[in-house]
C-alpha cells in the first residue's frame, strides 16, 4: 500500500471556522442530571454495577466494563435515581445510569497510586479509567501493555476539525500542560520510549508557548516540539507518525514504534498519577448556530439539549446536532448524553443538496490521505462485494470525510466507505 502525508502544497484548505470560540475562555457548567452508560460496547451490563438509590461522589466506581473490567466512574456527586434507555453520543440508545447531581462536587478520598514498578504504572493507567480522548475512546492502558518496543510517545495537540477549540483553549493552560509533563517520567519508564513528540499546528501560539515553557522547566525530559501546517486531517495518527518518524505501518502505530494519544489523555494521566483524580470533566466546544458559542467545562454525561440551552439556545428553527466535528462527527436527531470522549457539539443548518451521478473526476482519490479509492469502495459496498472491499483496503479508512467534502456530485462517499470498513472489520474479527 502506498501512503502520502500530502501530495503537494495545492491540497484544498478546509476552513477552520474556529473564530467563534478560539478567543473565549472556558466556562463551567454543572448540570442537574448526567447519564452514564451502564453497559459495555456489546450491550452487556457492567460488572459490579451500582444500584439505584446509591449515593455517589466524584470518582465513585459505577461498574466494570467487559471484557477486561475497565473501570467506569461517576463524574458528579449525588444520587443514582434511575436506569434509563437514553440516546448517547455513539448515535445509539443505551441503558444508562441517571445521576442527580447535588452540585456540591464532593470527591471520594483521593490517593495517588503507587508508581514504583512498570506493573504499578500499567495498573495505575487502567485504574485511572483514562481513554483516548481524540474520539475513539480506546482504553489507554492497552497501548502501554502491548509488550512491543516503543520509540516515541506522540502528543496529539493538532485539533484539525473545524469549529473545535477545546484542546487549544483548555489544554494550553499552564496548569494543564504541567500535568502532561508530570505524567511523562512514568510513561517514558513503562514504555521505554526515547522521545516525546509534542505535535501541534504552527498557528497555535498558546500551545507552542506552553510547550516551550515546560521544556525549559523540565529539561531532563526528552520532549521535542513538532509543528505542522494547517492541513486536514493532520491530526490523524498516521499523519503524525509520518511527521515524527517518516515511517509507515499496517494497522496500529505501535508497529512503527509509536504510541499516539490526545493531549488531554496525557493531562488526565498526570492528574491521576499525582493526585489520584479520575477524569470527571470534559471541555466541549459548543458552536455553530447558537446564540453564545462557548468552550464548556462540564461533567461527561451531560445532555446535548442542556449544553445548547447553556449557550443561549439555537438561532435557527431547523438544525442538526453534530457530536464532534463536522467532518468526522456524527449527526444525532434527538437529545443525547455526551461521553467522556465528546469534544464538540455543533448546531448546524442541514445542507439539502441533490445528489448527482458520479463524474469519475477522481477528487475523492486525489485527496484521500490514505491513498484509498473511495468511489471504488463505495461501488463494492453497493454490490455487497466483501472481497473487493478487502482488496481496496476499506478497513484503512480514517473517516476524515474529505471524499464527501471534495465530491462535486455531493455524494456521501465517506458514509458508504465507513459502512464498508465496518463490514471488513467484522469479517476480519470473524476470521472470514
Amino acid at each position: 500500500m502506498s501512503f502520502h502525508l500530502f501530495r503537494s502544497d495545492e491540497c484544498t484548505h478546509i476552513p477552520g471556522r474556529k473564530e467563534q470560540t478560539v478567543d473565549k475562555a472556558v466556562e463551567i457548567f454543572n448540570p442537574r442530571y448526567v447519564y452514564v452508560p451502564a453497559v459495555d460496547s456489546r450491550g452487556g451490563l457492567l460488572n459490579s454495577l451500582a444500584e439505584e438509590g446509591k449515593v455517589v461522589k466524584k470518582g465513585t466506581l459505577l461498574g466494570l466494563r467487559a471484557p477486561d473490567d475497565f473501570p467506569i466512574y461517576s463524574p458528579v456527586s449525588g444520587t443514582i435515581t434511575a436506569r434509563k434507555k437514553m440516546m448517547t453520543a455513539y448515535g445509539k440508545e443505551m441503558e444508562c445510569l441517571e445521576i442527580e447531581n447535588d452540585l456540591e462536587d464532593q470527591w471520594v478520598e483521593l490517593v495517588p497510586p503507587k508508581l514504583e514498578t512498570n506493573d504499578d504504572i500499567i495498573n495505575a493507567i487502567k485504574a485511572s479509567g483514562v481513554i483516548g480522548f481524540g474520539g475513539a475512546g480506546f482504553p489507554t492502558y492497552r497501548k502501554y501493555n502491548s509488550g512491543k518496543p516503543v520509540d516515541y510517545l506522540i502528543v496529539n495537540a493538532i485539533e484539525c476539525e473545524p469549529y473545535l477549540t477545546t484542546d487549544y483553549i483548555f489544554s494550553s493552560a499552564d496548569e494543564e500542560v504541567e500535568y502532561l509533563f508530570k505524567s511523562l517520567p512514568y510513561l517514558l519508564k513503562v514504555s521505554g520510549a526515547k522521545e516525546v513528540a509534542f505535535c501541534t499546528k504552527d498557528d497555535k501560539p498558546l500551545l507552542i508557548e506552553a510547550c516551550k515553557k515546560f521544556q525549559a522547566k523540565y529539561p531532563e525530559l526528552p520532549v521535542k516540539l513538532y509543528l505542522s501546517k494547517d492541513r486536514y486531517p493532520m491530526g490523524y495518527e498516521r499523519n503524525l507518525v509520518t511527521l515524527v518518524t517518516n515511517k509507515e505501518y499496517g494497522m496500529i502505530p505501535i508497529e512503527a514504534g509509536c504510541i499516539v494519544d490526545n493531549i488531554y489523555t496525557f493531562i488526565c494521566l498526570g492528574k491521576y498519577f499525582t493526585e489520584g483524580k479520575i477524569a470527571d470533566l470534559r471541555c466541549i466546544t459548543v458552536a455553530g448556530d447558537v446564540k453564545d458559542p462557548k468552550n464548556v467545562l462540564t461533567p461527561y454525561g451531560v445532555l446535548s439539549d442542556d449544553l445548547i440551552e447553556f449557550c443561549g439556545g439555537a438561532t435557527i428553527d431547523e438544525y442538526k446536532v453534530i457530536n464532534g466535528g463536522p467532518l468526522n462527527g456524527n449527526s444525532i436527531d434527538v437529545n443525547f448524553a455526551t461521553l467522556l470522549q465528546t469534544n464538540g457539539l455543533l448546531v448546524l443548518k442541514p445542507n439539502k443538496f441533490a445528489e448527482e451521478p458520479c463524474w469519475h473526476c477522481g477528487a475523492c482519490c486525489e485527496n484521500c490521505p490514505m491513498d484509498l479509492q473511495p468511489v471504488q469502495i463505495q461501488m463494492a459496498y453497493k454490490r455487497n462485494d466483501l472481497q473487493r472491499m478487502k482488496e481496496l483496503n476499506a478497513d484503512r479508512c480514517c473517516g476524515c470525510g474529505l471524499c464527501s467534502y471534495m465530491c462535486p456530485s455531493r455524494i456521501e462517499v465517506s458514509q458508504n466507505v465507513m459502512k464498508a470498513k465496518a463490514l471488513v472489520l467484522q469479517a476480519l474479527r470473524e476470521g472470514k
